[in-house]
């Protein structure tokens, strides 16, 4: 429970509220280590919500990778089963809003 907290408090604390909004996310959930199958690697835990933006709509999943390093995986959760659409490793925490925000709404032709 408290890495989905600590997802969450670093997402909102390096992205802008406009942004996060734009994605209409909602459904947030902690996620338990390894509890989803299907994202391809080991993870100490997540945070995972529902979206609907313009590029996507289903499911961000952000893990907390054994290296200390994030993973976003986006895509449809089905009886805890994950069908990644696209996943991203290797990141640090100040970069998965930027990350998110290209995979589920920016059009670069919008400023805010």
């Amino acid at each position: 429970m408290s890495i989905a907290n600590t997802i969450l408090q670093q997402l909102k604390g390096t992205t802008p509220a406009p942004v996060i909004w734009s994605w209409a996310a909602r459904n947030w959930q902690a996620v338990g280590e390894n509890t989803i199958k299907g994202l391809g690697h080991n993870y100490l835990g997540a945070l995972k919500f529902n979206v609907s933006g313009h590029h996507h709509k289903g499911h961000v999943i952000i893990s907390l990778a054994l290296d200390d390093t994030y993973t976003i995986s986006i895509g449809h959760v089905r009886k805890g089963e994950m069908k990644p659409k696209k996943q991203i490793e290797g990141l640090h925490f100040d970069q998965i809003g930027e990350v998110i925000d290209g995979l589920v709404e920016r059009i670069e032709e919008y400023s805010y």
